[in-house]
């Protein structure tokens, strides 16, 4: 195994490991449930890193169970925070935002 095929390999495994904890449907249903509660209509799963996991399985699994239950969602665009010291040459990436 090459070194960037080593590299490649533990940087999907930790997104993956990122994306089993945030979109977990039982927390996104409390975390739902606690919105509602204080009258909002909507939650983004805010993420801490700036990756794309909408196309992991955890998304799709979560995104099932959110057609399940009739909640509406989509993928927005989210915007990095851009530093002067180390522009970055991508300026997005997308988060899920559920509403009700």
């Amino acid at each position: 195994m090459k070194r960037a095929e080593g590299n490649y390999m533990m940087a999907t495994n930790v997104r993956t490991k990122y994306a089993n904890k945030i979109f977990k449907p039982a927390t996104v249903a409390t975390a739902i449930d606690e919105a509602a509660f204080l009258g909002h209509r909507h939650y983004r799963i805010m993420q801490e890193h700036p990756f794309d996991l909408s196309d992991t399985d955890a998304a799709k699994a979560l995104e099932e169970w959110l057609d399940g239950e009739q909640f509406h969602y989509i993928w927005r665009p989210t915007f990095f925070e851009q530093d002067a010291i180390r522009p970055s040459i991508v300026t997005e990436y997308p988060e899920l935002v559920i509403t009700w």
